[in-house]
């Protein structure tokens, strides 16, 4: 039972992860009108403000920053924070710029792309039930490729992105806390420029990063909040499962950022769509129950 406990953990923390993902599409609707961008960079600048002032409570801040000393992580470092930014970057421009069902397809399609690198590049094996799964999501997204004239740059960004990402903080393999803080540190002066010369609600400069109403600011915490506690736990997850697992398990954000998209935002889905988003759902439910199953039958082992 103790072998399965990282397991378990790892699944938790995903499931955490991928709810409070899927509410960040429309939390970020309260924010219009000001430009993804610029949310991006106040997202950044609170994240590094909540993440350090948890640290230093906790007399742990010191121990969270030493890989910054370290020469031969920093390339690492910089080749993370840069892919990190661009998928928080599109995660936040999408829902404002109506394009949150292109972010759900990007998504549905991710999962396969990780399970591929498990499988190719980490020799992961999946079991029967989690091969009827790819074959269910992957029917989907090729009727999702031939029903569109190709893949938006939105969806490209995603299924590149956080596989590299993850195959990254894998080999690095830093505490989540230090991962999540050093980049977010890396990328603060780039955010604190953008806040400086475009954050003004009406896209002009400001005298100061924190040049906003107590409402404004309020939701700016939200925003870091919001994007830091997921993540954290998605890191979490991805250091306790394998890459394959937790490409399976990512398929419920998708989901519900879809009918976040559908039910709360009201963005339109067209007939012939249907069809793709029922197929990648099957994927889903058969992950979910060979998940449900197999863990059950370790435990009672």
């Amino acid at each position: 039972m103790t072998g399965q406990t990282p397991q378990l953990s790892g699944i938790i923390f995903g499931c955490i992860a991928f709810c409070l993902f899927a509410i960040m599409p429309v939390y970020v609707q309260q924010l219009d009108p000001i430009s993804g961008y610029i949310v991006l960079a106040q997202r950044i600048l609170w994240s590094c403000i909540l993440v350090i002032s948890i640290l230093a409570l906790t007399g742990k801040l010191k121990e969270n920053l030493k890989s910054m000393r370290n020469p031969k992580a920093w390339p690492g470092l910089l080749a993370g924070s840069f892919l990190i930014s661009l998928q928080w970057g599109v995660f936040v421009w999408a829902p404002l710029n109506g394009q949150t069902l292109d972010l759900s397809l990007g998504y549905f399609l991710m999962p396969l792309v990780m399970v591929f690198v498990g499988r190719v590049f980490l020799n992961e094996r999946l079991r029967p039930m989690q091969w009827l799964a790819l074959m269910f999501s992957a029917m989907g997204v090729l009727m999702a490729y031939l029903n569109s004239d190709g893949l938006s740059w939105v969806v490209v960004i995603i299924i590149i992105g956080y596989p590299l990402y993850l195959m990254l903080r894998r080999y690095q393999s830093l505490p989540s806390f230090s991962a999540f803080l050093i980049e977010n540190i890396i990328l603060l002066p780039f955010a604190l420029v953008a806040i400086l010369l475009f954050g003004d609600i009406d896209g002009g400069s400001l005298p100061h990063p924190f040049a906003y109403s107590l409402d404004w600011i309020f939701l700016f915490i939200g925003v870091a909040a919001l994007g830091s506690v997921p993540m954290l736990c998605f890191i979490a997850a991805n250091k306790r499962l394998p890459i394959s697992i937790l490409g399976l398990l990512s398929y419920l954000e998708p989901t519900l950022i879809f009918i976040m998209a559908y039910f709360v935002l009201n963005e339109e889905v067209l007939h012939q769509e249907w069809l793709i988003y029922m197929a990648v759902a099957m994927g889903l439910l058969v992950s979910l129950i060979d998940g449900i199953w197999h863990i059950t039958l370790k435990y009672r082992q």
